[in-house]
C-alpha cells in the first residue's frame, strides 16, 4: 500500500528523516576515518601541520571526557560510566527526535550531529579504551586550545544549533504575544 501525499504538503514539510540518519552516518564515518588515518600515520603525541599554522593532525588518546569528566577513574569504571552516559544521551536524543514535527529539519540535523558524535566517541571507548583526538588548532607547538575530533565538533555544533533554535523560537513567541 502506497501512502498518499497530502496536496498541501510542501517540499519543506518532507520527512525529518532526510537529514537525521544520513548526518549520524556521515559524522561517524568522517570521525572514524580521521582516527583510522592518524592511528596508522601519526605517532602518539605528535602533531603534523595540515593547513599551515592553522590546523594540525595530532594523535592524542583522551582518557577523560569533556572537561576531564571520569579522568581519574579506573579504566573499567570509565568504560562503564561512559557507556551508561552514552545510553542515557542516546535515549534522550531519540525521544526528542521522535517528538519533532516532519518539517523540523534544523532540529533533526542538530540531533543527528549530536547522536553521530556520541556514537563515534562511544565506539572509541570500546575499541581503544579511550577517546582519540586527532585535530589541533593553532601552531603545532601551541597548547592554547584542547585537541579534538570530528565527533566533538559535531556535538558542539549540534548543541549550539539547538540553543539558537530555542532562543529564536522563544523570541518569536514573545514578539507574537505583544499587543
Amino acid at each position: 500500500m502506497t501512502p498518499t501525499m497530502n496536496p498541501t504538503t510542501t517540499p519543506a514539510m518532507k520527512s525529518k528523516h532526510i537529514v537525521f540518519l544520513p548526518l549520524v552516518l556521515v559524522v561517524v564515518f568522517l570521525d572514524q576515518l580521521g582516527k583510522f588515518y592518524v592511528a596508522r600515520m601519526i605517532e602518539i603525541g605528535t602533531r603534523v601541520p595540515l593547513i599551515g599554522d592553522l590546523v594540525a593532525w595530532t594523535h592524542i588518546p583522551a582518557a577523560g571526557g569533556a572537561f576531564g569528566f571520569f579522568q581519574d577513574w579506573a579504566p573499567a569504571a570509565q568504560l562503564i560510566g561512559f557507556a551508561l552516559l552514552s545510553i542515557i544521551a542516546i535515549l534522550v536524543i531519540v525521544t526528542f527526535y521522535r517528538g519533532l514535527a516532519r518539517g523540523e529539519h534544523g532540529s533533526a540535523a542538530a540531533l543527528g550531529a549530536i547522536l553521530g558524535g556520541i556514537v563515534s566517541n562511544t565506539v572509541d571507548r570500546v575499541r581503544y579504551g579511550s577517546g582519540v583526538d586527532f585535530l589541533h588548532l593553532g601552531p603545532v607547538d601551541a597548547d592554547a586550545l584542547p585537541d579534538f575530533n570530528v565527533a566533538d565538533i559535531a556535538i558542539v555544533l549540534g548543541v549550539v544549533t539547538l540553543i539558537v533554535e530555542l532562543l529564536a523560537t522563544e523570541m518569536a513567541a514573545r514578539v507574537s504575544e505583544r499587543p
